[in-house]
């Protein structure tokens, strides 16, 4: 089951256009992408995309969450922070498949959630976030496991046999993190947001 919103034609094309100018300032704009909380350094990124999932549609969180792979993509060619970002991001698999899925699984959670809290929205609103947080998380780095596991170990000084250990305290500390920022925040801006993009 997909969220479907009634909204006009042209709201809907200026809030896709407004989360993509969102996107592009959280990825090329140094501290607005990330919450830097030593030794942490979590993404709120995916929180743009969890927002229009819920506050649009399924299908538009994807269409956003595609735009912040390809953009991700793009700074791993031109901008690249370390010679992990030319090996990691610069693969559709990592850098826009996990993305889209965001979009994806925050829609079918939420449509789950809204069912199982029927009269608690903002509960099954911090779920279907906590649900599209973890999606990042966990298929960014199993799809970095399956094509870049040996490298990737290497890089972190991390022997091949340790990877998935380390991995899930990747998980386990920074996915918490954005788990939870995801949890907070998402509801926070969607819920005034849909009643501007609702039509009535």
């Amino acid at each position: 089951m997909t969220l479907n919103r009634k909204q006009s034609k042209p709201r809907r094309i200026a809030l896709l256009g407004i989360l993509t100018a969102i996107i592009l300032i959280q990825n090329f704009v140094p501290f607005l992408g990330n919450i830097p909380i030593p030794p942490l350094n979590p993404t709120i990124i995916h929180i743009t995309v969890i927002v229009a999932a819920l506050t649009m549609s399924t299908t538009d969180g994807m269409i956003i969450g595609g735009i912040w792979g390809v953009t991700r993509m793009i700074r791993a060619y031109t901008m690249p922070a370390s010679p992990l970002d030319l090996l990691l991001w610069t693969n559709p698999m990592i850098a826009v498949v996990p993305r889209i899925l965001i979009g994806l699984f925050t829609g079918w959670a939420y449509a789950f959630f809204k069912r199982l809290f029927s009269e608690k929205d903002k509960l099954a609103l911090a779920s279907a976030s906590v649900v599209g947080s973890f999606t990042n998380t966990v298929f960014v780095l199993l799809f970095i496991y399956l094509f870049y596991g040996e490298a990737y170990a290497q890089a972190i000084d991390v022997d091949m046999s340790n990877l998935i250990g380390a991995l899930g305290v990747i998980v386990g500390t920074n996915g918490v993190a954005e788990a939870i920022a995801a949890a907070i925040i998402a509801p926070l801006i969607t819920i005034p947001l849909r009643k501007i993009t609702y039509q009535k």
